[in-house]
């Protein structure tokens, strides 16, 4: 992901939106909500869009991201 102006935080939010989110079960809330994920739903140039947008809104102007970006991190597992 060598790019002149990657942004080491937009994995995470490329991640999250190809892979979901979920909270961790706690003994107050064994059931949290989570975010699906949308991956299979979107093409990498779709995700792109998405997390562009997200962190331009919600990320205080971020850097957008482009589909490269998602083509690599879409493979790598979630652990």
């Amino acid at each position: 992901l060598a790019h002149p102006r990657f942004d080491p935080a937009a994995p995470n939010a490329i991640r999250a939106v190809l892979h979901g989110g979920f909270a961790p079960a706690t003994a107050v809330n064994p059931r949290p909500y989570g975010m699906p994920p949308f991956g299979p739903e979107l093409d990498d140039r779709e995700a792109a869009a998405l997390v562009s947008w997200l962190r331009a809104t919600w990320g205080r102007g971020a850097a957008p991201v482009d589909a490269r970006e998602v083509t690599a991190l879409r493979p790598i597992p979630v652990e």
